[in-house]
């Protein structure tokens, strides 16, 4: 099969018949060790990215896994501590010595006396709230403009948080509307894991 010379991709020269494409590179490039080992590095530089990429990759897609998976557990024990924690508590008359279930409502609103009580015991023994609730995350509770024996408290959880300077890689705040002194408030309850 006899190609034509005027639809040929590289026009021929018309002494040599080669490529002048070629003969252009062969003029300009000369071949030589240099640009052989030029080209080796290349190659290698190419193939050190590419395995980068893939390693980065790799590490990208499991770890974006693993941060959902942990939000979704930091989600389902944080909204069972808020049920507990909004709830009348077990048994009714709860008190640190007996407290099934810890819970601040009663006649859907907040109970002073059962908010102070769950403040207590949240001093007192932190682990033992933290086993209540079955939880291993650290959890602190916070209600608007929230009194203990009239005095003003930032929230009940873990002893010496602040949440403005709490340093941890996964944190969920989880928010509800409550009843306290006969005012309907915010109330919060972060949990994260250290």
């Amino acid at each position: 099969m006899m190609i034509n010379k005027r639809y040929s991709i590289f026009p021929t020269s018309k002494n040599s018949g080669s490529c002048l494409f070629l003969d252009f590179l062969n003029k300009t490039f000369p071949k030589s060790k240099r640009s052989q080992a030029w080209g080796m590095d290349l190659i290698i530089a190419v193939m050190l990215f590419l395995m980068g990429m893939i390693v980065f990759m790799i590490y990208t897609i499991n770890s974006s896994s693993e941060s959902n998976e942990e939000i979704a557990q930091l989600s389902l024990e944080g909204e069972l501590i808020m049920t507990n924690i909004l709830s009348e508590g077990y048994p009714d008359d709860w008190n640190s010595s007996n407290v099934v279930n810890i819970g601040i409502i009663d006649n859907e609103k907040i109970n002073q006396t059962k908010l102070e009580r769950f403040y207590d015991l949240s001093i007192s023994n932190y682990g033992k709230t933290k086993s209540i609730f079955d939880t291993e995350y650290d959890y602190f509770f916070v209600v608007d403009n929230m009194t203990i024996r009239g005095l003003g408290v930032g929230g009940i959880g873990k002893p010496g948080t602040d949440i403005d300077n709490l340093n941890t890689s996964s944190l969920l705040k989880i928010s509800r509307l409550t009843l306290y002194n006969y005012k309907v408030k915010n109330s919060y309850l972060y949990i994260w894991k250290e």
